[in-house]
């Protein structure tokens, strides 16, 4: 008789069920806005970033996080509904948008009380946070955090990211040319 080596698919069955890990607490650090120079927004200039040290950590039991999480994302689901039915709103004023109206531009988000929103209807958890911000209030929300200038040069900078990830690949069909393809020439395959 051949001796076998035991199997190792066995020895991982085994091992499930022993330890687990647990987790009691969440610490959350806190980060001052900066602007960003890392990443490229889909449109418009300065990108957001954070400082590179946290000024404030905080520690949350699970239970105390998961419901600080709820409030935070039910206030984030109230303002994008409020700033849809502004909208709406302005359109309707505007008559579709065909006709600029002096009433809908004086309006603002103060205009919308809670009681017309549907918050009832959303489910908290299928809405999705992380939505693109309008230059406008990535702006805004550098220099309520302290920062002072606003570097131009990083619009120019994004914009011609953002022109060169349009221009992807080569131009060749079918077979590849070596001497005018732009891919073969910069040493990757054909795309």
């Amino acid at each position: 008789a051949v001796p076998t080596a035991p199997s190792i698919l066995r020895r991982s069955r085994a091992r499930r069920g022993g330890k687990r890990v647990r987790f009691a607490q969440v610490t959350v650090y806190y980060f001052a806005r900066r602007q960003g120079f890392t990443c490229v927004p889909s449109a418009g200039g300065s990108s957001l970033g954070m400082a590179p040290r946290h000024h404030r950590a905080r520690r949350y039991s699970l239970s105390q996080f998961a419901h600080l999480r709820q409030v935070s994302h039910r206030q984030h689901l109230r303002q994008h509904l409020r700033r849809e039915k502004l909208r709406a709103r302005r359109r309707e004023l505007t008559q579709n948008g065909t006709v600029p109206s002096a009433e809908a531009a004086g309006l603002t988000l103060a205009d919308v009380s809670d009681d017309d929103l549907d918050v009832g209807q959303v489910e908290v958890g299928d809405y999705f946070y992380l939505q693109p911000l309008p230059t406008k209030r990535r702006r805004a929300l550098l220099r309520a955090s302290g920062v002072r200038r606003i570097d131009a040069e990083e619009r120019q900078e994004l914009r011609a990211l953002r022109l060169s990830r349009e221009q992807c690949g080569c131009l060749c069909r079918l077979t590849c040319e070596p001497r005018t393809c732009a891919c073969s020439q910069a040493g990757i395959q054909c795309q």
